[in-house]
């Protein structure tokens, strides 16, 4: 690999032997380098091909964007979120978190939030990547002395969460997830009458959630995580009623097809993205 072009000492662009353009990160990687410079083989942690794409910003420009600090800080947070969670991240989350990071600074300089009224299901559905988030939180305050909005705990939790889903998994695992999610989009939209908007946010919070839900199923993950009051599932069943109809057809298909229960835990959440992703089309 020979260099071409450092973003930070840490992350550069260097050639192969072929001509081909990599983003490569490692530690020194990019630091009092000429260009040709060989960077050893040893000296790289993370790489991934700087393609072109006729759909999304090329990610040379994406680099080029955002600052230094924020790029140093956030490959520092995705191996500590590694250490905590025991998972190895997709090489995606290391450009898409660090694009993240970079606007979400910008918009804590200039007081901007966005709401969130999903914290209190990230943290009970995803309790150790919320924490991770947190530590994320407190890291850029330290490194960059910016304290981010409370939102953010959930816009990074989402990342660490989908940031273990987009690794390789088998062909199998893959195919069933694929299969599993869409006989229950099939379901929702059959109930609902409707085209789901698959451009929308709460869309892809649907799917995040259904996707981490099969895994859990799939792997058999028996982590015990506290029950909901019975009393606030009865009520969430009472005022989303057509809601909770759906999942109690997504229930009967699992059960049927796959053999898999659905928790109280995994009904109160399941009837509110249900909801969620119906309901903004429906007022519109």
């Amino acid at each position: 690999m020979k260099f071409s072009k450092a973003f930070n000492n840490n992350v550069a662009l260097v050639k192969d032997s072929s001509g081909v353009e990599w983003i490569v990160m490692g530690t020194g990687v990019g630091y009092q380098k000429n260009k040709g410079d060989l960077i050893p083989e040893e000296n790289i942690r993370r790489k991934f091909v700087a393609e072109q794409s006729s759909t999304r910003k090329p990610l040379l420009q994406v680099l080029d964007e955002i600052d230094s600090d924020v790029l140093d800080v956030s490959v520092e947070i995705i191996k500590n979120a590694e250490a905590q969670l025991g998972v190895t991240f997709s090489n995606n989350i290391y450009l898409t978190l660090a694009d993240h990071l970079n606007f979400a600074v910008k918009r804590a300089n200039e007081r901007i939030d966005y709401a969130d009224t999903n914290r209190w299901e990230v943290k009970n559905l995803y309790p150790k990547e919320y924490e991770a988030a947190k530590d994320a939180i407190r890291q850029v305050f330290d490194r960059l002395d910016v304290l981010l909005p409370l939102s953010e705990e959930t816009f990074i939790t989402y990342h660490f969460v989908n940031g273990q889903q987009a690794k390789k998994t088998k062909i199998e695992e893959t195919l069933k997830m694929t299969e599993v999610i869409n006989r229950i989009i099939e379901i929702v939209q059959y109930h609902f009458q409707l085209k789901l908007d698959e451009d929308s946010l709460n869309y892809t919070r649907f799917i995040t959630h259904l996707r981490y839900f099969f895994i859990r199923q799939y792997k058999q993950d028996q982590t015990e995580q506290e029950e909901v009051d019975i009393t606030l599932l009865e009520l969430v069943k009472t005022k989303y009623e057509k809601a909770y109809q759906a999942v109690e057809k997504i229930s009967n298909l699992l059960e049927k097809r796959y053999g898999w229960s659905l928790s109280s835990n995994e009904r109160l959440y399941l009837t509110l993205h249900v909801w969620r992703v119906t309901n903004r089309q429906i007022t519109k």
